[in-house]
């Protein structure tokens, strides 16, 4: 029902000795005996987290052994590096003295179990500085959020879904920073999984899934048997976000830089049916308040279009090449039997009312095509001003041993 954000993973390495070498040969300010033990530090934070990330889907293992903090440590301290003159980005790679210590950081694409081994991606210059270190980490935090969110809180309780939307919300928020810094940068020889398209689809696909647990959250309410219209309104347009969400992924996954790629094409797929499924729930919702409007020509037409979206998402995942992934808490299901259980539903309710309104109500069924379409209401809405800045407890602040001291 889900999808999870791999790993990016890292051999360990020596980065202490180059930096060494880098801070006496070019840093304007200090010596490295001076910062010994800022360098040690980030060797060992470093090492540790070769050790802790140990494959593309390790998220349980990665988290069992405090990766998550020690990802958040690692960047405020490259981000507290980057404010002290540490090298930003690759442009002066040849003149700053990084090739000549030997600077190198090795990050694998996090989409490597679908498109293979790309150790060779990137130029040397492009592994020499503190930016393309800083994004693979917080790519890897994100990830870890989205995997704590999506398997170990709980969907079925307030407390859980809260976490659920908090833990996708700072992901897109990483993915959306990533990008700013990148851009900031200008760098353009990069792995796949770090293209502006790959980002988008990642931050996008994160806010859909962060909207399904306000979309669980406000199913609860139609058990209520004095539920009002208004509140099915209110889901349909919540399940039409959703959707909208999914769509943008989806579209992203298309993009002429990554969609040859095997990742793009099975995140796409994935992303297509899932918005067919929501796009489908929230017709459905919507003939309920035709329903109770007593508007029954347009439930009929709403119907209808639940039914079609439902039937071309069910064939749709037959295709050849379609890629099905299980993933998710089990209170949501699984695409396809929710798929069929709405395109049953949808069926037998739209067999009553096509008699009933022939028999009975005699009212004009509009044409499905001309019908309004429901646009979705953002429950993961940001203000845009954030995408060059992190939280707090990203950023130097947060350390309680600071660097440079």
């Amino acid at each position: 029902m889900l999808l999870s954000i791999p790993l990016k993973t890292s051999k360990r390495i020596d980065i202490e000795t180059p930096l060494k070498k880098w801070v006496d040969s070019s840093h304007p300010q200090y010596r490295a005996d001076q910062l010994s033990s800022d360098l040690k530090r980030l060797n060992a934070i470093r090492a540790d987290l070769s050790e802790s990330i140990a494959s593309s889907s390790s998220h349980a293992y990665a988290l069992t052994n405090s990766a998550l903090n020690d990802l958040t440590e690692y960047h405020a301290c490259l981000v507290e590096c980057l404010n002290h003159g540490f090298p930003s980005d690759s442009r002066d790679a040849d003149v700053n003295g990084t090739m000549d210590a030997k600077l190198q950081f090795k990050w694998k694409n996090a989409f490597v179990e679908f498109d293979g081994n790309d150790d060779d991606a990137l130029t040397p210059q492009s592994r020499t500085h503190f930016t393309y270190e800083r994004v693979c980490i917080l790519w890897n935090i994100a990830a870890l959020y989205s995997y704590k969110a999506m398997n170990e809180a709980d969907w079925t309780t307030k407390d859980g879904r809260t976490i659920v939307h908090k833990s996708y919300s700072v992901a897109a928020h990483i993915f959306r920073h990533m990008k700013y810094l990148l851009k900031e940068t200008k760098e353009s020889n990069l792995s796949p999984d770090l293209y502006g398209d790959s980002l988008e689809m990642c931050q996008c696909m994160s806010l859909a899934q962060g909207q399904i647990a306000a979309y669980e959250a406000l199913k609860l309410k139609l058990v209520d048997p004095n539920v009002t219209s208004s509140t099915y309104t209110l889901l349909s347009k919540v399940s039409a976000g959703v959707a909208e969400h999914a769509n943008r992924a989806l579209e992203a996954s298309q993009a002429l830089s990554i969609k040859d790629h095997k990742s793009s094409k099975a995140w796409g797929g994935h992303l297509k049916v899932m918005s067919m499924l929501y796009h489908a729930r929230a017709e459905f919702l919507q003939s309920q308040v035709e329903r109770r409007e007593s508007n029954y020509g347009n439930e009929i037409a709403r119907l209808e279009r639940a039914v079609n979206m439902a039937r071309e998402g069910i064939e749709f995942m037959k295709l050849e090449g379609f890629v099905k992934i299980p993933d998710g808490p089990a209170s949501l299901g699984k695409i396809p039997h929710n798929l069929k259980s709405l395109l049953k539903n949808a069926k037998e309710r739209k067999r009553l009312i096509v008699d009933e309104n022939t028999r009975i109500y005699m009212t004009t069924v509009p044409d499905t095509n001309k019908m309004d379409k429901i646009v979705g209401s953002d429950v993961m809405q940001y203000d845009g001003k954030q995408d060059s800045e992190l939280p707090p407890e990203f950023m130097p602040v947060s350390l309680t041993r600071p660097l440079f001291t």
